[in-house]
């Protein structure tokens, strides 16, 4: 039987994995674009963009495909239909704060960075629906659905951003309209599936979804806003081309985490189910260490390759290389999290992450301007650090 689970687990991981790199590829194929034809501070206008319209993702996602789920099949219109609610408030939202986000010349958020966010914000609400079909995907095991809609949408944004010309700008429109694609096909995947992909509006059941997910959606929040705290603070402090150096060093960073968020999807499921979640846990742990390991040691030695795109990203590599350090911390962090949640230990996770944020967002705001990207790097490795030891002292303590 266990076999059987890592045989589901392999599957749907590998599905998960080929849409990803495919989708990762493209978006670096975008993202090489950019910086080779407008250098580090082209590429910081798109990583400001980018970043302040990415927090509002994780608010949309609020943990609710978690908590979906684990109920029947016919929540996942309530689900849709809370969601694109949620996508629209928090778009709102977003247009108001960037209007008063401070202006600047080479640093904060400059009329053009302003423009970008304006045209990505309907983003929102693809997301969101993005994230719901997922959770639909995820409930039936069937990630090579998500993988289908993942590569349609890439194909997509990479052709429309090598057809357009409009600067920065033309990373946000490729990703409006790569999303855009990614969501009609998921749609039209499940519609396939239930003929109907109508939202529901209950709003008893809203209350419900929203009040069970609060805990687990904080803590995604505060992981989210710890994880990009940096990058806000560069913005608004340091120069637009430290923002590009230390953006393309991150965007290298974070392509290998992928690993253990998709094999999460694809072991959160069973670790719902089994009765063996302890052996379920250990195997997963050696298997994302040594993972982790092996990518990092690659990417070590492979990071200097960032002069090609352009000459001015050989200070990248010093920052990617601190991060590197902490790559197997951010790998095991992630399944102590989902285990954390299986095991229902909500609130100790909520307190844990809240934890973290304050230390790092305390510690961005004295280090980062006046030691700029290398405080960063520092700074989210030993938070996520903090995140790792606090989770094994707390289930060393229960004895889970």
């Amino acid at each position: 039987k266990i076999a059987f689970m890592f045989r589901v687990k392999a599957k749907n991981t590998v599905s998960q994995l080929i849409g990803r790199a495919i989708g990762s590829l493209s978006m670096i194929a975008v993202s090489l674009l950019i910086a080779r034809r407008f250098g580090s501070e082209g590429y910081g206008d798109f990583v400001k963009i980018t970043t302040y319209v990415g927090f509002f993702y994780l608010f949309a996602d609020y943990g609710l495909n978690a908590i979906a789920i684990q109920r029947t099949d016919s929540v996942w219109k309530v689900l849709l239909g809370l969601r694109l609610f949620m996508g629209v408030v928090l778009s709102v939202v977003s247009i108001g704060i960037i209007s008063i986000m401070p202006h600047g010349f080479d640093q904060g958020y400059t009329d053009l960075v302003r423009l970008g966010i304006y045209l990505l914000t309907p983003a929102i609400v693809v997301q969101a629906v993005i994230t719901t079909a997922n959770a639909y995907f995820q409930k039936k095991l069937r990630y090579d659905y998500s993988a289908a809609a993942q590569v349609a949408g890439a194909v997509v944004m990479v052709i429309t951003a090598f057809t357009l010309s409009t600067g920065p700008l033309i990373g946000v429109i490729s990703l409006l309209v790569g999303g855009i694609v990614t969501m009609l096909v998921s749609l039209s995947i499940i519609a396939g599936e239930t003929r109907d992909v109508r939202p529901v509006v209950r709003m008893s059941e809203f209350r419900s979804l929203f009040t069970t997910a609060t805990p687990l959606g904080l803590a995604l929040i505060f992981n989210l806003v710890y994880f990009h705290a940096d990058s806000v603070i560069l913005a608004l402090t340091r120069s637009t081309q430290e923002v590009g150096i230390y953006g393309l060093a991150y965007k290298v960073f974070e392509l290998p985490l992928v690993v253990p968020i998709f094999f999460m999807n694809a072991t959160y499921p069973i670790l719902l189910k089994t009765q063996h979640k302890k052996r379920v846990f250990t195997k997963s742990l050696i298997f994302l260490f040594a993972s982790s390991v092996c990518i990092a040691v690659a990417l070590w030695a492979l990071a200097p390759l960032v002069t090609y795109i352009k000459p001015e990203f050989i200070q990248s590599v010093a920052p990617l290389r601190i991060l590197l350090i902490g790559l197997p911390v951010f790998f095991v962090s992630g399944l102590y999290m989902w285990y954390m949640i299986s095991q229902n230990l909500l609130k100790p996770l909520l307190v844990i992450h809240g934890g973290a944020m304050i230390v790092n967002i305390v510690s961005n705001i004295i280090f980062v301007p006046t030691h700029g990207f290398m405080a960063a790097a520092w700074i989210t490795i030993l938070s996520e650090s903090l995140v790792l030891i606090a989770s094994v002292v707390t289930l060393g303590r229960r004895g889970v």
